[in-house]
């Protein structure tokens, strides 16, 4: 169990599985030739060599002209360094790469109203985070556990830090947990109301130019997207009905 939970770290830093095997047992045990290494690492005889050259020219091995060839890890604190400053250095070129996509790839602005639908948590959470970065005066939200996630955590905090008026509304009971979520809000600068609902409806808005709506379980939900005057006027005037009902938030 071990050393399968050692393979799979190591391949947390780009490895092939057969790269961790091989890496992993040279590193335990000592210069070996290459038939050797088959027998410990369980690598078939006729993808040995093949690995041990990648292992190379990555830096993570040596070895040694002799009759056999033996092969030795190199040091891991120099091997895993030696990874991880070619993934910075990936991380640098895409980061290089993205900024001038960016650039060539802007959409052409239209004025048509739209409706986008979507489903699952991931995309959901991404859709909001991307409303709240691009808010300039106002965002309205509902949420039924004041839920905390650090892609929307980063958004919250950089509109609010633009002067953004951020207005959470809570639609089910609270208990501890959600009283110390709700807080941290509240501490950041944001407004919090509590109105319990029976079908705890979950919107957000944003500069009276955008509406998004989750329907459906909070583990894999549906949900749409719109810039469509008539459904923002719609559902702001919704939130500001259900706004005027609740209570302030008593942290």
């Amino acid at each position: 169990m071990l050393r399968e939970k050692l393979v799979k770290d190591l391949r947390q830093f780009g490895l092939s599985e057969y790269e961790a095997k091989a890496y992993l047992a040279l590193a335990i045990h000592g210069p070996l030739p290459a038939s050797s290494l088959s027998n410990f690492s369980k690598i078939p005889q006729s993808k040995i060599y093949e690995i041990l050259k990648s292992l190379v020219s990555k830096s993570l091995a040596e070895y040694w002209n002799g009759r056999p060839i033996r092969y030795r890890a190199v040091q891991p604190n120099f091997a895993l360094n030696k990874l991880i400053d070619t993934k910075k250095n990936d991380i640098n070129i895409l980061t290089e790469l993205s900024n001038s996509l960016v650039d060539k790839l802007k959409p052409v602005e239209k004025e048509e109203h739209e409706i986008w639908s979507s489903a699952g948590k991931r995309s959901f959470l991404e859709k909001a985070s991307e409303m709240i970065l691009k808010a300039k005066k106002i965002g309205f939200s509902t949420t039924d556990r004041f839920s905390r996630y650090p892609i929307l955590d980063a958004a919250y905090l950089k509109a609010l830090k633009r002067g953004v008026k951020i207005r959470v509304l809570g639609v089910a009971e609270m208990d501890g947990p959600k009283n110390a979520r709700a807080r941290w809000y509240t501490n950041k600068g944001a407004k919090v109301k509590i109105l319990p609902m029976h079908t705890k409806p979950i919107i957000g808005l944003i500069d009276k130019k955008e509406v998004c709506v989750r329907v459906g379980n909070t583990t894999h939900p549906d949900f749409f997207w719109s810039n469509n005057p008539a459904l923002i006027n719609i559902f702001g005037k919704y939130f500001r009905e259900l706004w005027s009902r609740a209570k302030p938030f008593k942290s």
